[in-house]
């Protein structure tokens, strides 16, 4: 926390004491306000808030704060001090937010990865439609990844860290990246929160676990058993962070707004354009590879915009799972593939949560941190593959575009604390994810069939085709 240097030496007075307690007793009702809005049920139908509208309210009251507190700190002496000590206890808000999302990084992978692979089944036919729509959401979520990247260029973000001098936590090339896989000690990089090594841990768990229900299925349904209650456990845990989500925001807005100059909300800007850029993008590149597969685009919108419009207005790319499964049915693909795209969709390789959004969010922190040169392409190359490796791990979740923010940069090396810039727009950058996410999944499910048609007409075996 910046203390104010012309008052850096002197003690602060009982005025200031007072001043700070009235400032946090402000802080603790606004607080309270967000939590009722949580749970309230409003309006004729006694629905509750739209989550994604409480954290805009709490954005707005931080600003608010913001404001205010940067008027009074240069009132006199006894203000900024009754400032700076205030805005120590409300970065307390933040801190224990983004704790609470770290600490479940290791159980979140361990889980969301042993959980995929299993959904994927061992048939010799599950497994290829499985290993086939896998393929086309890992390729689509590196072309996520790179899209971000190329956002960041584009875009004038500049973010001032201030007296923060990011540092990565260690130096990451393609080469140590390889080797660290297979560390010394797995406690040691569970400890530590080294990512990499548990995501290769979990998929030999992954991988012994299908040997296990070829030979041993009565045991393998425990594993299974196991997986889904861990998967429900821990995503209890991330929805309880999320409801505490307005709060953090309430934080991270307070400080950064009065702690900053406006030049902030500039950047908020420039990130939220590029952002949007990326999505149609994204969205384009769906576009291109359903016309490579063969389908046609009008008949793929007809049965496809009601979907697109519910994961909108929803803004829940999993509860749009069934009318995605749906929509892909009606187009042709089998229902064992859609199935299977349908729920593989939801946990790994969401493009908008788990691509677009950290590569920018990498970059972004890569830009700041000292050492790192992010205009390179082995930079480019190591975000681009770390990405669509921690979008195996977080994106079945709520919060899934923060797990996988933290997943990459924990990958990279680089200081994950500074992902809480921008949760302040997180609303605004959240209403096009659940579209593009449910998309994917989509066309990783007509892809598959598409193969699956052309491998069997090889055969002479024809199948339904895809209009």
């Amino acid at each position: 926390m910046k203390t104010p240097q012309y008052v850096s030496d002197i003690l602060p007075s009982t005025l200031s004491t007072v001043i700070t307690l009235a400032i946090l007793a402000v802080i603790v009702l606004e607080i309270a306000a967000l939590v009722w809005l949580r749970k309230a049920k409003l309006g004729k139908n006694k629905k509750t808030l739209n989550h994604g509208l409480v954290v805009l309210f709490a954005m707005v009251l931080g600003i608010i704060n913001g404001l205010i507190l940067r008027s009074i700190f240069t009132a006199s002496i006894d203000t900024a001090w009754a400032v700076n000590d205030a805005l120590e206890w409300v970065d307390v808000l933040q801190t224990v937010f983004l704790n609470g999302f770290e600490i479940l990084i290791i159980p979140l992978i361990i889980i969301s990865i042993l959980r995929s692979m299993l959904r994927a089944g061992s048939g010799a036919e599950t497994g290829r439609s499985a290993a086939r729509v896998l393929a086309t959401l890992i390729v689509t979520v590196a072309i996520s990844a790179a899209i971000g990247y190329a956002m960041v260029a584009a875009f004038p973000i500049n973010v001032d860290y201030g007296s923060i001098i990011p540092t990565r936590k260690e130096a990451t090339t393609l080469v140590n990246t390889v080797t660290s896989l297979v560390p010394t000690n797995f406690f040691s990089a569970i400890s530590s929160n080294k990512a990499l090594p548990i995501v290769f841990l979990s998929f030999i768990i992954g991988l012994s676990a299908l040997t296990v229900r070829k030979e041993r299925p009565e045991i393998a349904e425990k594993v299974e058993l196991f997986a889904e209650v861990g998967y429900e456990v821990v995503g209890t845990i991330v929805d309880f962070m999320i409801a505490f989500m307005p709060v953090g925001v309430l934080g991270i807005v307070t400080v950064n707004a009065t702690v900053n100059d406006w030049a902030i909300l500039k950047t908020y800007a420039w990130f939220i354009i590029a952002f949007m850029v990326g999505i149609a993008l994204i969205f384009l590149v769906h576009m291109v590879i359903l016309v490579l597969a063969g389908v046609n685009l009008k008949t793929y919108f007809k049965h496809t915009a009601g979907t697109y419009l519910f994961a909108f207005t929803s803004m829940s790319s999993i509860a749009t799972m069934p009318l995605s499964i749906r929509s892909m049915k009606e187009l042709g693909v089998e229902d064992s593939t859609a199935n299977l795209a349908g729920s593989l969709g939801t946990c790994v390789g969401q493009n908008a949560c788990a691509g677009l959004y950290p590569a920018m969010i990498a970059t972004i922190v890569a830009l700041g941190t000292e050492g790192v040169e992010v205009w390179t392409p082995e930079f480019a190359i190591s975000l681009v593959l770390m990405t669509a490796i921690g979008s195996i791990g977080a994106a079945g979740v709520g919060g899934g575009n923060i797990q996988a923010s933290l997943i990459t940069l924990s990958l990279l090396g680089l200081d994950s604390s500074l992902i809480t810039i921008f949760l302040a727009v997180d609303f605004f950058v959240g209403l096009p994810r659940p579209p593009i996410n449910a998309g994917d999944s989509i066309v990783a499910g007509l892809v598959a069939q598409r193969i699956e048609n052309i491998s069997a007409k090889w055969a002479g075996k024809q199948k339904g085709a895809v209009e």
